[in-house]
């Protein structure tokens, strides 16, 4: 980014609704001409060689009108694709430097007199008032240091904002290039038919082929067989054509194949069906556009099952969750994203949508085959491990919202009842879900001591993928829960990919949770740490950070109110069968 650049998204709409209003007099203009072109040739009164010749003529004119159309479609829909990838924020380059500049050195002048103050209350430890006072001179500069870093985060978010236009845009109007070539070669060509009084059209000029292959792919709307309903005027058929092809020029951008581009297409045929011919089309294309960007609609769905990538290979299998992270806005988060970001992740997913639905285990296969056994590497292996919380929050919502019960873990009851699950156990290890410290002695604030005091692990989706961590009083344990409380924070469950605990649950599951990685949301880890009331993480004897950390093993006493929730549990599901197979 350089300091010259600026960018004011309400001129460039302006720019571009003109230039689009343009092009769509242009294209009327086509039409119009092409209607008076079939008049004249359809004169049955005028028969000769002639004008047999004049005919082909014609007709090769109309083939240029008609890919002028496609191009200009083509073209609107960039322009409309422009419109909205540049925002609604002004981008000053030079006004974004410099706000970085300084946020950078207030930071580190902020921090080196925080360092001094510290240096000089170990100095003068001997004197108590003043070394009081230099330790808390020295916090409130890091005070002032950490609202720098925050201003430095806004004006970086500015940045990237730039960087985010110009990569969703540097691609803009390249595929009508060729296009507009072959019509200029058409024209020119057409141009040098007429000699000695008659026409004498070029029937083996390779713009022939070449345009009318051109002009079907930038027609999108004949890759679908979408045919014109009989009660619509001309301008209301170029405004639907427009609106799909806008559409389906999006869905490509997102990375989304031909097969389930079309499968875009089969439901927005469906859904015109159901609506009738009468009904609003641009809003009808508008309404099964949303559909594709919501995970686990029916939209979706086909689209996401017509893409066999798992069946291919690994680099396909990425390119199709990396298309699901663009949906959701996972690809515009990492470990420093906080837990109100995470959690908005989950109105990407439809609410509807249950924690057994076969999505999260064709999700689950996806990355099993793009990620094992080489590890989540790279930022899209980050986000699916961040996505991991973002599904268990949703899970765990999904039942909360749409089952009886007092407490959650009766409603989860109640789902496995009434929907006659039979893939879940309670039988799965709660180790890693009672990190405590002091020896497993003291839980977390929050924890309840209710129904035996310890925490439950129930499993489904084949018995190990959705994951319900269940507290005491019968709560679920969320990170994203907009009150968690430590414990929740702590002792959270989290989707797996992994089908079993194995080593593809070591590779997909744990391993990005730990130092390999380190993908963990930066407010989790920071949670798992004991603080005193100002804030500040408390040492143990040893001059260590007490830390929640997962026992080694499960001591007996609290094995034995383990197996006696667990007990409880599978009983009140009736008794424990309907979680065999």
């Amino acid at each position: 980014m350089s300091a010259s650049f600026y960018l004011d998204p309400a001129e460039i709409k302006a720019q571009c609704r003109e230039s689009i209003n343009n092009l769509n007099e242009v294209s009327s203009k086509t039409i119009n001409v092409e209607h008076k072109l079939d008049e004249f040739i359809n004169n049955s009164e005028l028969e000769s060689k002639a004008f047999d010749a004049l005919k082909q003529q014609i007709a090769d004119y109309k083939t240029v009108l008609q890919s002028i159309r496609s191009l200009i479609k083509y073209n609107i829909g960039e322009y409309k694709t422009l419109m909205s990838s540049v925002g609604d924020k002004v981008l000053d380059g030079d006004k974004i430097l410099k706000g970085q500049e300084y946020a950078r050195n207030s930071i580190k002048a902020y921090e080196d007199r925080a360092k001094r103050c510290r240096e000089n209350a170990v100095t003068c430890a001997v004197i108590t008032p003043f070394a009081e006072s230099q330790n808390q001179i020295a916090g409130h500069y890091d005070h002032l240091a950490n609202n720098h870093r925050m201003m430095l985060k806004y004006w970086e978010e500015k940045e990237q904002a730039y960087y985010d236009i110009e990569n969703a845009t540097k691609d803009l109007f390249s595929t009508g290039d060729s296009t507009a070539e072959q019509i200029n070669a058409a024209l020119s060509d057409l141009g040098k038919s007429f000699s000695a009084g008659a026409f004498h059209p070029n029937l083996e000029a390779s713009w022939r082929a070449k345009l009318k292959e051109e002009a079907k792919e930038l027609d999108v709307i004949n890759m679908f067989g979408i045919k014109r309903p009989k009660s619509i005027d001309d301008k209301t058929w170029e405004k639907y054509q427009e609106d799909v092809t806008a559409k389906v020029l999006m869905l490509e951008k997102q990375g989304w194949p031909i097969e389930s581009i079309k499968e875009f297409g089969k439901y927005f045929k469906e859904m015109l069906g159901r609506k009738g011919q009468s009904s609003n089309m641009s809003e009808i294309v508008a309404s099964c556009y949303s559909d594709t960007q919501i995970v686990g609609t029916k939209a979706f769905d086909n689209m996401w099952y017509a893409w066999k990538a798992e069946g291919i290979s690994a680099s396909e299998s990425k390119k199709k969750l990396s298309v699901l992270m663009k949906i959701t806005g996972m690809d515009k988060l990492d470990e420093k994203s906080s837990a109100d970001q995470l959690r908005a992740v989950a109105d990407k997913i439809n609410k509807k949508m249950k924690s057994d639905d076969k999505f999260w285990g064709s999700l689950a296969g996806t990355v099993e085959k793009a990620y094992y056994p080489n590890g989540m590497k790279g930022d899209l292996g980050k986000q699916l491990h961040l996505f991991r919380y973002v599904i268990s929050y949703q899970q765990a919502k999904y039942i909360v919202d749409n089952y009886k019960g007092r407490t959650d873990e009766e409603k989860l009851i109640n789902y496995i009842v009434k929907e006659k699950i039979w893939n879940w156990t309670a039988e799965e290890s709660t180790r890693l879900h009672l990190k405590s410290y002091n020896n497993g002695e003291q839980y977390p604030d929050g924890h309840s001591y209710a129904n035996g005091g310890i925490n439950l692990k129930v499993v489904t989706n084949d018995r190990f993928r959705s994951e319900f961590i269940i507290n005491g009083d019968g709560k679920f344990l969320t990170l994203l829960d907009e009150h968690a409380t430590q414990d929740a924070k702590v002792n959270c469950s989290s989707f797996n990919y992994a089908r079993c605990n194995n080593e593809v649950h070591t590779v997909l599951d744990v391993e990005p949770a730990g130092e390999k990685y380190n993908y963990e949301p930066q407010f989790r880890e920071e949670a798992r740490y004991i603080h005193d009331e100002a804030g500040n993480r408390v040492k143990n004897n040893k001059n260590e950070f007490k830390k929640y950390e997962a026992p080694k093993k499960i001591k007996s006493k609290y094995k034995v109110e383990w197996e006696k929730r667990k007990s409880d549990f599978e009983l009140r599901c009736g008794h424990g069968k309907t979680n065999r197979t």
